[in-house]
């Protein structure tokens, strides 16, 4: 077998392994960015249950606050028929206004922490939602994927071991120009003459080039694209 013969079979090699390269895609980061999208949800969602706990504590401390306030002011009001001076009628209502600022201060912390416990529940029923969604298309991209994978792997084993064998049978310069000029022309390195042109980039190429094309050397490249040259027979 001719040498570029032997270049023309490693460029279809390395094409089928591109080819299984771009049938798994980007199936792999996409499993991965589910896996911590579900974590990073169900982290919110146990913080968030936390969080409601600890509203529920503060709530259950105003309403045992606003109880023995309210209670204070009934008894307070009570005393308000007791007293026989001003200056006691005085100090009394002064300590029922301050009770009463208490009860409007606590009526608000409460408001605000009922908001947020209905806003904490509602998030996290969408989360739960959302983790449900997210269990079901990672299992199914999960499966998708080990099924790409058993499927190419096998074939992508015979195609690494043929690739190995016949790049015995090429020159090391010769195949550090073919993975150089590959890397730069988007996996394409040998291309056929079409007329006169090299079918790569449409270079014109030199008729007195031609026989030596002809005669299976790898000696020649376009002078534009630098791909190897053949001419299908």
């Amino acid at each position: 077998m001719s040498s570029i013969k032997n270049l023309i079979e490693l460029q279809n090699i390395d094409k089928q392994l591109m080819e299984l390269e771009d049938i798994l895609g980007d199936l792999p980061k996409k499993v991965d960015e589910l896996i911590l999208e579900k974590k990073q949800t169900i982290k919110s969602i146990e913080d968030g249950k936390q969080r409601i706990k600890e509203i529920q504590l503060d709530l259950n401390k105003i309403e045992l606050r606003v109880k023995e306030d309210n209670q204070k002011i009934d008894h307070l009001k009570d005393q308000l028929f007791k007293v026989t001076t001003n200056k006691q009628y005085d100090a009394t209502m002064l300590e029922i206004d301050y009770l009463k600022e208490q009860l409007d201060k606590d009526e608000t912390v409460d408001i605000e922490l009922m908001e947020e416990k209905d806003a904490l529940v509602e998030q996290i029923t969408k989360q739960e939602n959302n983790v449900e969604s997210v269990s079901k298309d990672l299992s199914e991209r999960r499966e998708s994927l080990e099924k790409m994978l058993q499927e190419s792997a096998e074939r992508k084993e015979q195609l690494e071991s043929d690739r190995v064998e016949i790049v015995k049978s090429i020159e090391p310069q010769v195949l550090k120009r073919y993975n150089v000029v590959r890397k730069a022309r988007h996996g394409t390195a040998v291309v056929p003459v079409l007329g006169a042109s090299c079918s790569g980039c449409g270079a014109v190429v030199p008729p007195q080039k031609m026989a030596e094309i002809r005669s299976d050397k790898i000696s020649y490249t376009c002078d534009e694209c630098s791909r190897f040259l053949f001419i299908e027979k």
